[in-house]
């Protein structure tokens, strides 16, 4: 029997958003995300949606953000089949703490109801969080 192949990390996430513009400013602002290429009405790509890819200069995370024309404008929901949440790791409690004062100043919402889980939203809706390992 063969080894079951692996593969090295997720390099790529894509979220559909009801309007791709407005939340790469969202993701560069408040998670200091840097756009990679942008394709706003079908010219970069040949694709029939509006697409912008951002990379975080430090992690190298990829995210795709993408508008589908047939998109139905309704928030995301974590209750629905599909995606739950995308969860960025810190290093640290004291790190987590300094991404909670950024959220603070950005005006971004979030729960604070476990000490080393943030959960916050994106402009959609969709549920982010930050984690660190709990100290034992």
């Amino acid at each position: 029997m063969k080894a079951q192949p692996t593969f090295h990390r997720v390099m790529y996430v894509g979220l559909s958003v009801t309007d791709a513009e407005r939340s790469a400013v969202w993701y560069r602002d408040v998670l200091g995300f840097e756009t990679e290429r942008e394709n706003i009405g079908g010219s970069a790509w040949p694709s029939k949606w509006d697409e912008i890819l951002l990379r975080h200069p430090e992690s190298n995370v990829r995210i795709g953000l993408l508008k589908h024309p047939a998109n139905d404008g309704l928030p995301f929901s974590e209750l629905r089949t599909g995606l739950d949440h995308v969860e960025f790791e810190v290093a640290s409690a004291d790190e987590l703490d300094a991404w909670r004062r950024w959220l603070d100043m950005a005006g971004v919402p979030y729960s604070g109801a476990r000490d080393h889980i943030v959960t916050f939203r994106d402009p959609d809706n969709i549920q982010l969080e930050l984690y660190c390992e709990p100290s034992s």
